[in-house]
């Protein structure tokens, strides 16, 4: 019975034993992995090299086009105001000279009648004692008697000759007389509003037929052909431009532009937009433009000497760029001249060296990088893998 347990055992020791034995012998057969190289990131920049020349700028401006020249129709005088010619009404085109509305000047022009009236009695009152006491001035004021028409101006006075006549005509009321008729013949063309220039009617407060009293306001008017555009200039950019410079204007999505010219430049800041306004005058060239029209201007500005132009988005920390020195980034200060809404004018670095001109992002100091040749077809991070295998050898 001992003898067979001891078999047993041995058998199961022989077992465990040659297990492990092949096992060790299936594991030293095995090969150990290949080992690869870590893929390599290589990170290309756009670069332009730094050369520097004579830069002359401009500044972009938006406004819209208004009338140099606008009129307010305002009543100086009471009564039914009626239409000319045409109807006053907005849109409505004109000539120098046409009437545009008129007020009823019925009982005006009956005072003024009876006025000249009782001038020529007086005058006629007069006439006599001229005669007698001033011969030597008596034929001009017969003849200034003989042309007073009642229904047109009053002519001037003849002069007097000596203070003596001068001082009879006063006692005689003959000069208050005279200027209270041609005060009422100015009063009277009041009456009648003829158009100073070319143009149209843009605003109509009160229509044909109604009563208005001086101060009213019938409507405005705008002077065709002299347009001007109102822009709004950033205070930083007011000192690069001066008045009488000539100006390229044109509306979005058109490449018609019209000639401008500086005319004036505000000395104060407008407190809707924090900027100064400029004003342009545009010059007609035969194309439509119209007041409240929404327009672009490129106004010349004052030049750099010895400048650069590089995308604005390219500058980091306000004056920090990057430049490309021998696969390595280094961090370099520049002068800034002037800032475009997308661009950017400066100096400050040595000329030749190779300035990158895009943003980078998560880049610093020192960090390795590769000039992007553009004529090769190259992503701006490209693995470039080992293909050579690194095999441990078995101890």
């Amino acid at each position: 019975m001992a003898t067979r347990r001891i078999i047993i055992v041995l058998i199961g020791l022989g077992i465990i034993v040659g297990s492990i034995f092949i096992m060790g012998a299936l594991v030293s057969m095995k090969k150990d992995p290949e080992k690869k190289t870590q893929a390599e990131i290589k990170r290309y920049v756009k670069t332009e090299p730094v050369r520097y020349s004579n830069i002359n700028t401009e500044i972009a401006a938006y406004g819209r086009v208004r009338t140099a020249e606008s009129l307010d129709l305002i009543a100086e005088v009471s009564g039914r105001m009626f239409a000319g010619p045409f109807p006053l009404k907005e849109g409505q085109r004109f000539k120098r000279g046409d009437l545009l509305f008129r007020i009823d000047d019925t009982e005006s022009k009956l005072n003024l009648q009876s006025q000249k009236s009782n001038f020529l009695r007086d005058l006629a009152a007069i006439l006599p004692d001229l005669k007698i006491d001033f011969s030597e001035n008596y034929t001009q004021w017969n003849s200034y008697f003989e042309s007073i028409d009642l229904n047109k101006s009053l002519p001037e006075l003849p002069a007097y000759k000596s203070q003596k006549e001068k001082t009879f005509l006063a006692t005689k009321s003959i000069f208050s007389n005279y200027y209270s008729i041609k005060s009422a013949e100015a009063n009277l063309r009041k009456y009648h509003f003829y158009a100073p220039f070319d143009g149209n009617i843009s605003l109509v407060n009160l229509q044909s037929g109604s009563y208005v009293n001086p101060g009213n306001n019938i409507g405005r008017i705008i002077r065709s052909g002299r347009l001007e555009l109102k822009v709004a200039v950033e205070t930083k950019d007011i000192g690069w431009i001066q008045k009488g410079t000539n100006v390229k204007v044109n509306a979005e999505n058109s490449d018609v532009p019209w000639k401008g010219i500086i005319t004036r430049i505000g000395e104060f800041v407008n407190q809707n937009t924090q900027s100064i306004d400029v004003f342009i005058a545009i010059e007609p060239n035969g194309n439509a433009l119209y007041d409240g029209q929404y327009l672009k201007s490129a106004i010349p500005a004052k030049s750099i000497e010895r400048g650069m132009i590089i995308p604005r988005n390219a500058i980091f920390n306000e004056n920090e760029v990057f430049v490309l020195q021998d696969t390595v980034l280094k961090v370099r200060r520049i002068n800034i001249h002037k800032l475009n809404p997308e661009t950017v004018v400066f100096s400050g670095l040595e000329e030749g060296l190779d300035l990158v001109t895009e943003p980078l992002v998560n880049a610093h100091n020192n960090m390795k990088a590769y000039k992007l040749e553009e004529k090769k077809d190259i992503n701006l991070e490209k693995k470039v893998v080992d293909t050579q295998t690194v095999k441990s050898s078995n101890p």
